[in-house]
């Protein structure tokens, strides 16, 4: 039998916080992740084994596979430690990709903290369709494109862009914090010399056109703010997803400027969130008339990106 079930099973109190430091010393990986994962699925984590793994994964410098293959391994007293402040941090609905300093997105590993918003899956969407409109762009113009990432935050849409297309990529933020975490991204990829960061509103700062802009600003409601869950709003910074009384200002913002700085032919790929949809449209619409705009949703189904080409 393996230990972890046998020590398991001794015990009222499953979580790993509930040992002391002598017991601490005597856990195995396997235990360790099951009093985890209790821990996690009683603070609300709809992801609890997976939060265990990763957090155990972080400690020890394993992959989740690797884990599992050496489950009844003893821990050190010392590795136990930190593991369990990670999960108490966790239960607290601290982020794990804040606890871990990094977040997977599309084929990026990237550093985040609290200073900036973790990048979503959804928002990966929004990566494909921007490659592939650009690959197109650049075999018709045989030239490397100018872009523009709105409300960059970590930087995800610019390192992506920058990565994968022949492109100099403006990476935009009005929050000085957040492109610290963008410079910090940008340098690991060594994208220097192609990723330009600029701290200012949207894009006031400047005066020529696009051939793409990409931007997930802020879209929530400010009176659902509240309703988030608390791994969001406890953590992530307010100015990322504060989108005003209706969730739209800053993308209202964005959009009249769009018709002095999107190039024809261009295309301007805009997040939103469920239910905005036809309103953004019609803002869209309003201030392009001559483009070409549709609504393009997720894998769930969900309205996700509104897409206006010039032509």
């Amino acid at each position: 039998m393996r230990r972890s079930t046998r020590l398991l099973g001794d015990r009222m109190d499953l979580s790993i916080e509930s040992l002391s430091p002598a017991e601490l010393g005597q856990v195995s990986l396997g235990e360790a992740i099951l009093r985890a994962t209790h821990r996690l699925a009683a603070s609300g984590s709809m992801t609890p084994r997976l939060d265990a793994e990763v957090l155990l994964g972080y400690v020890l410098g394993l992959s989740r596979a690797q884990l599992n293959a050496r489950w009844d391994e003893p821990l050190t007293a010392e590795q136990a430690e930190r593991y369990a402040e990670l999960v108490h941090r966790r239960a607290e609905h601290e982020p794990v990709a804040y606890l871990v300093g990094q977040k997977a997105f599309y084929d990026l590993q990237l550093y985040v903290d609290r200073r900036a918003l973790i990048p979503r899956p959804e928002t990966e969407h929004l990566v494909e369709e921007a490659l592939a409109w650009g690959r197109a762009w650049q075999s018709d113009e045989g030239q490397p494109l100018r872009a523009v990432d709105v409300g960059t935050g970590s930087g995800a849409l610019a390192i992506a862009l920058a990565r994968h297309l022949q492109a100099h990529v403006w990476a935009v933020d009005i929050s000085a914090e957040a492109l610290a975490v963008a410079a910090y991204n940008v340098g690991r990829y060594n994208l220097e010399g192609r990723v330009m960061l600029l701290c200012a509103d949207l894009l006031s700062a400047f005066g020529g056109r696009f051939d793409l802009i990409v931007a997930n600003l802020p879209y929530v409601r400010q009176e659902d703010l509240p309703s988030l869950p608390q791994d969001v709003i406890g953590y992530e910074p307010w100015v990322a997803l504060d989108g005003g009384e209706d969730g739209l200002a800053v993308i209202r913002r964005l959009l009249s400027q769009a018709h002095e700085h999107l190039a024809s032919p261009g295309l301007l790929l805009l997040e939103i969130g469920h239910g905005q949809g036809d309103r953004v449209l019609e803002i869209a619409r309003s201030h392009l008339p001559e483009a070409t705009i549709s609504l393009l949703h997720d894998y769930a189904g969900l309205e996700r990106i509104v897409r206006v080409e010039r032509p």
